[in-house]
Order: structure tokens, then C-alpha cells, then sequence
């Protein structure tokens, strides 16, 4: 009974690279695109006519989209902080920074709470992504290059958080 119950473990062992190695992927993937929307909001902001690489057109322009209410915060933090803060109404790009910067160093750590805490917070930017896109689509009535790219990598993020809280969770349940 016992050699069945670490056979199975073992089993569960290897994929354990090849997941550390795609969510660590992803993180690099949306730090990278994090790093370019920061930079293109910082040229936007010295630079009202800056014309960023992924603006192809005029209904596939990103810098329409950063230029908006929703390209610091969200949009969501000018409803509670003063719109002037930058600190208290940073730049989406900046909070994706801090993001997949503390996803990326998390990522070396396999412990269960942490891994429910990473499940959590892909959960909550992928809805964050849904709000995000809706307004995309629906308010602005534009489509972002770079907004597209992110919203992909939080899909894919989920499912690697997921598959790794799974294999965390059925480790521990079968060495138990």
C-alpha cells in the first residue's frame, strides 16, 4: 500500500519542472509587456503626440487606450483616490510590473498556501481582464494590441497556477 502511494508521487515529481518552467515563462512574458506599457504611458505622458509600435490603426491603437481614464488603475482607483496621485493612481503598467515580478519569485516556493494564494490572484486578474476587455470593446470601441497579448497570458497563467495547486495538493494528499 505504501510503494502504490509513492509510486503515485513520484509519478506527479517530474511534471513539476516543466510547469515551474512555463509559469516562470508567462511571468517573464507579462513582465516584458508590463515593461513596454510602462514605457509607452511614460512617452505618452511627456509626449501627447507619441505614436507607440502597436498602434495600427485608428480602431487598433494601444496609446488610445493608455491615454484613457482606465490606463492608470484600472480605472477603478480614480474612483477612490484622487485622479492627480500617481501614487495612489498608478499606471497599469507598473501594477503589472509588481505583479509578475512577485508571481516570478513566488514561483521558486512550493508551499500550499502560497500556491492558494497565486490560484487567488490569478482568479482575480482574470476577471480583471474580462472587466478590462469589456471596456475595451465597449467603451473605448478600440482594440489593443498589447491589452490582447496580456489578456492571453493571464488565461494561460491560470491554467499553470492551477495545474500547479493541483499537483502541490495531490502530492501532499497521497505522501499523507
Amino acid at each position: 500500500m505504501s510503494a502504490s502511494k509513492s509510486c503515485s508521487a513520484s509519478q506527479l515529481l517530474p511534471t513539476a519542472t516543466p510547469t515551474k518552467f512555463r509559469l516562470r515563462l508567462l511571468c517573464l512574458c507579462g513582465l516584458l509587456i508590463s515593461i513596454y506599457t510602462l514605457y509607452v504611458k511614460i512617452q505618452l505622458d511627456h509626449d501627447a503626440n507619441y505614436k507607440a509600435m502597436c498602434d495600427l490603426a485608428e480602431q487598433v491603437s494601444c496609446t488610445a487606450v493608455f491615454k484613457s481614464d482606465f490606463g492608470r488603475g484600472f480605472g477603478l482607483t480614480r474612483l477612490v483616490f484622487d485622479a492627480n496621485s500617481t501614487y495612489l493612481h498608478p499606471s497599469n503598467g507598473s501594477i503589472g510590473i509588481a505583479f509578475y515580478t512577485l508571481l516570478f519569485i513566488t514561483s521558486f516556493f512550493e508551499s500550499r498556501w502560497l500556491c492558494q494564494l497565486q490560484l487567488l490572484f490569478a482568479v482575480l486578474t482574470l476577471i480583471l481582464c474580462v472587466y478590462l476587455g469589456g471596456l475595451l470593446l465597449l467603451v473605448l470601441n478600440d482594440c489593443c494590441v498589447v491589452c490582447v497579448l496580456i489578456y492571453g497570458v493571464h488565461m494561460l497563467l491560470l491554467s499553470e497556477v492551477y495545474g500547479r495547486y493541483k499537483r502541490l495538493y495531490l502530492i501532499k494528499r497521497s505522501i499523507e
